[in-house]
Parts: structure tokens; sequence; C-alpha cells
């Protein structure tokens, strides 16, 4: 017990550095700034409204669609948007 105590002492004991001790135990460099993000681009959307209610079908069953067969070629376009 008494070996607990003196660790979570410790742990509350701030660096040399004159900073927090952090959860992961490492500081960051000073000055530095934090990698950009980057953007994901998304693929360009194809014009679904060109494709034939046979390729839009087919579309929808790669996709798993349901109650895909009772759809019309409208209704395919709007659920697969």
């Amino acid at each position: 017990m008494e070996a607990l105590r003196a660790s979570v002492e410790r742990a509350g004991i701030p660096k040399a550095g004159g900073g927090k001790a952090t959860a992961s135990g490492s500081s960051k460099a000073a000055g530095k700034k934090p990698a950009a993000k980057k953007r994901i681009r998304s693929a360009p959307k194809e014009d679904l409204a060109g494709l034939s209610k046979a390729d839009l079908y087919k579309k929808a069953a790669a996709a798993n669609l349901p109650s895909r067969s009772q759809m019309s070629r409208d209704d395919l376009v709007k659920a697969l948007s």
C-alpha cells in the first residue's frame, strides 16, 4: 500500500521542465504546430440520371439496397444518390 501511495505522489509532482506531466509521459516540442489535416476528396459522383433502369438495378444490387426490385427508375436514382 505504501508503494502505491509513493507512486501516486510521484505522479502528481511536476517534471523538472516546469510543465505538468502528460498522460503519455512525453511533452510536445515548444513552438511546433500540429500537422495539417489532409483533405479527403470524395470521388466525383456519377450521373445516375443518364443510366438505364437495368444499370441502376445492378448498382442497387451491388449496394445491397433492400426492395430494389419494387422500385421505379426514379426511386433507384434517389436511393443511390
